[in-house]
């Protein structure tokens, strides 16, 4: 997941990343599942929620961009060029 992020961001990206997961899906996971179970009083509707945030990974996933072979001086440089060109917009 780090190579995801240039190197300036890399830290902060990741961390955003995990720290905004663990807040939205880890906190509401045990209560959703403790409500699912007594107002079906059937572990089964747990079981459906838990696949469904199973598929919502996997498509996740599926779109993730591959970083094998990609050179982090590569990813460094674009987005120092990037930066660079908006600053020069921004001084227009």
């Amino acid at each position: 997941m780090a190579e995801m992020f240039p190197t300036r961001m890399r830290y902060s990206g990741v961390s955003l990343g995990y720290q905004v997961t663990s807040i939205v899906a880890g906190s509401m996971a045990p209560i959703i599942a403790v409500a699912l179970l007594s107002q079906f009083k059937s572990s089964t509707p747990v079981a459906i929620y838990l696949l469904g945030a199973c598929v919502v990974t996997m498509v996740a996933v599926f779109f993730l961009k591959e970083t094998r072979g990609i050179s982090l001086h590569d990813v460094d440089a674009a987005d120092a060029q990037g930066t660079a060109d908006l600053l020069a917009a921004a001084k227009k």
